[in-house]
């Protein structure tokens, strides 16, 4: 059996990979397949934090079709050793971070103050043997989780394809000439493909660990594999705010941003689009920016400290909560299944504006209960202390990914940033660099609309807009959230509904 070859991008950036049907396919990376499939790579979503120490890649492999047809390749430097991550934890960094727009307050001529609380979300970013020799060292075989994993070197272009050929990878011709560049700079890969027996219901997100700092996404492998344009959504975990170094970088234009109260919808997407369009395609556009949004709790422009939503009854309420994504990560663990522990949530906005460094003092690779672990140094945080869930067990995943987010950075200068990208082909002739960015402020993902249209349909006696995109003190003070019997009856049940609410994280 031929192997299809999802082909992502070298350790400094993580990326998010589907490949199946041209409606279905996601991905992170090239995305590599026999020649008579038809596979379409058309998004992508990544997770990379950089510190002195170390460059961390997140990548979601989601992947449609024949599990045995299943096959990931990534250039990584040297050293690099690829982990397990969880599900939850691209749920909560995406849940957490993306836009919303809400509806300007309204002053109804004929009847109190009137402020919908009409929201939208952005939905806009929305087997057998692996080979044989030939020129190509094998610098590590293993398994992790439902995959079987080669670390391949060679100093010689052109034989690693050849390697992967003999082990049932499918190159395509387009793409023989990247991995050759790749390998003359250096890079070593990483293929993974699916164990016998497992399905691709069974696929988790992967983390590739490298050592040294490397703030690069390797967009040239990002084109293996791609459409005309590829979305791609990458969450930075740095200490400052970082944006692209040799890319156009933009912001959304929030004074035209307009609320349209007949299709209760924004016009934000219409923005978002023609700003990714700017500098023909090659833009990235930062979305969410803010200092220990980890940790602590995300402050928004519009609703203020609002607790992330895990999981809401059949009426929308919110059943459980959690205070700051880290959190919230360990939350969406418990409901995904992949852990039963949630002990170390407690500790963690203690650390939030903590100057001290974090360390793991476990070796790469390594169980945080390894006996290879050590100590770490005076003045510094031990990175178990952000886990959650049992490494000697079987069943139970260990919520590390946190852990792994903060090892060589300071806390309290850790910011979160989430970078937006609509790249024509062209763009992705060359790899992104990252950089701190020139201005070290925050980037709203809460927005207020500053005018709107159709608002007859609200106010059909005539209506007056309230100043600011948030409202003075005496606005809020006599504005409404529910003016009608019914919305007055609906607050009545949330209130008697949330009384039975379940605590957010169980103990």
């Amino acid at each position: 059996m031929k192997t299809s070859l999802l082909a992502p991008l070298l350790l400094s950036a993580p990326l998010a990979l589907l490949c199946g049907t041209p409606s279905d396919a996601h991905a992170c990376g090239g995305c590599v397949v026999p020649p008579m499939t038809n596979t379409i790579v058309n998004a992508h979503r990544m997770a990379l934090s950089v510190s002195p120490k170390q460059t961390v890649l997140w990548d979601q492999i989601r992947y449609d079709g024949d599990p045995e047809s299943f096959g990931w390749l990534l250039p990584v430097k040297p050293g690099a050793v690829i982990e397990l991550s969880t599900d939850a934890w691209f749920e909560t960094l995406d849940a957490a971070t993306s836009t919303t727009v809400f509806a300007p307050p309204l002053n109804c001529n004929s009847g109190p103050d009137f402020d919908c609380g009409c929201a939208m979300s952005d939905a806009a970013g929305v087997g057998g043997e692996l080979g044989g020799n030939g020129g190509v060292t094998v610098v590590h075989r293993g398994t992790v989780g439902p995959f079987q994993t080669v670390t391949l070197s060679t100093q010689t272009p052109g034989v690693l394809d050849d390697w992967l050929t003999n082990a049932g990878y499918v190159i395509p011709e387009d793409s023989a000439p990247v991995i050759d560049a790749y390998v003359a700079e250096g890079f070593d890969f990483i293929a993974l493909r699916l164990q016998p027996g497992q399905g691709v219901q069974d696929m988790k997100p992967v983390r590739v660990v490298q050592p040294g700092i490397s703030p690069t996404l390797p967009l040239r492998m990002v084109a293996v594999g791609t459409g005309a344009n590829v979305d791609i959504t990458l969450f930075l975990i740095t200490e400052g705010r970082w944006a692209a170094k040799n890319f156009e970088n933009a912001l959304v234009p929030t004074d035209l941003v307009s609320w349209d109260f007949a299709t209760n919808s924004s016009n934000y997407a219409t923005l978002r689009e023609k700003v990714l369009a700017g500098s023909g395609g090659a833009t990235w556009l930062t979305t969410f920016a803010k200092p220990r949004a980890l940790l602590a709790p995300i402050r928004g422009a519009v609703r203020g400290n609002v607790p992330i939503t895990l999981e809401t009854d059949e009426f929308g309420f919110p059943l459980r909560t959690a205070d700051n994504i880290a959190a919230g990560y360990i939350g969406q663990g418990v409901l995904n299944e992949e852990t039963t522990d949630a002990v170390c949530v407690a500790a963690f906005t203690q650390f939030a504006s903590d100057t001290r460094m974090v360390s793991d003092p476990c070796p790469a690779g390594k169980p945080s209960n390894d006996p290879s672990c050590g100590e770490v140094a005076a003045g510094e945080i031990d990175a178990r202390v952000f886990e959650c869930g049992a490494a000697d067990t079987i069943t139970e995943t260990t919520m590390d990914d946190v852990a792994t987010a903060l090892t060589g950075l300071h806390p309290a200068d850790v910011w979160l940033t989430r970078l937006e990208a609509k790249l024509p082909r062209a763009a992705l002739a060359n790899d992104l660099e990252l950089e701190p960015a020139e201005h070290q402020v925050e980037v709203e993902h809460e927005i207020r609309a500053r005018s709107s249209t159709n608002v007859e349909s609200i106010c059909p006696s005539g209506v007056v807009l309230l100043p600011g995109s948030k409202g003075s003190d005496q606005d809020r003070g006599t504005r409404l959230v529910l003016v009608t019997t019914l919305g007055a009856g609906l607050l009545a049940f949330a209130r008697r509904r949330l009384r039975g609410v379940r605590s957010p994280l169980p103990a």
